[in-house]
């Protein structure tokens, strides 16, 4: 393999991209053509199928976008009352790929569409892992990741969405033991 080396001028060009902040941008576009996409599928198609998988790759997308922009706090405290999972990394990265796969059955505007989403998603986890510190800070800080021994990729407290979880010890002797059913009471 051959190594190619850089001259001074590309490797400064280079030095003075923020990724973290590109990254964001590149989502925010992706975020706002996913929800074109869907309108003009919805307008093309105008079958009852078409405006739901429409509205569902919108609603996705919405949510992607409110997450992205980081809103304010009382938009995120609704969130992690009602979908607790969105504000993990996985979680997102789980909505991202299922709008995705509803964005290839939007023809050839989807098609591209989903595919430039797969690859945000892509240089999102590569920034997430590269620039662990641009990281939103609705998942936790790395200082928490670090002191469990945990991957900053997962940095959210692990009870955060279940604060009575954290004191719970599960007993198994202190269960009540039920005789399991034989196939003759069936």
């Amino acid at each position: 393999s051959r190594t190619v080396l850089r001259s001074p001028t590309e490797r400064r060009a280079m030095d003075n991209v923020d990724l973290p902040a590109l990254t964001k941008g590149l989502s925010l576009c992706t975020g706002v053509l996913v929800i074109i996409c869907s309108i003009v599928f919805m307008a093309r198609t105008g079958s009852y199928l078409s405006v739901v998988v429409g509205l569902e790759t919108m609603v996705f997308a919405a949510i992607l976008l409110v997450l992205e922009v980081q809103a304010p706090e009382p938009v995120i405290e609704k969130f992690r009352a009602q979908l607790p999972g969105m504000l993990t990394v996985p979680g997102q990265l789980f909505l991202s790929v299922l709008t995705a796969l509803f964005l290839f059955s939007m023809y050839a505007f989807g098609i591209a569409m989903a595919v430039i989403l797969l690859v945000v998603v892509a240089l999102n986890a590569y920034t997430l892992t590269t620039f662990p510190d641009s990281m939103p800070a609705r998942f936790g800080t790395v200082e928490h990741a670090e002191a469990s021994g945990g991957d900053p990729q997962y940095v959210q407290p692990p009870y955060a969405a279940y604060p009575d979880a954290a004191s719970y010890e599960y007993n198994p002797s202190a269960q009540p033991q039920q005789p399991q059913p034989s196939t003759a009471d069936l």
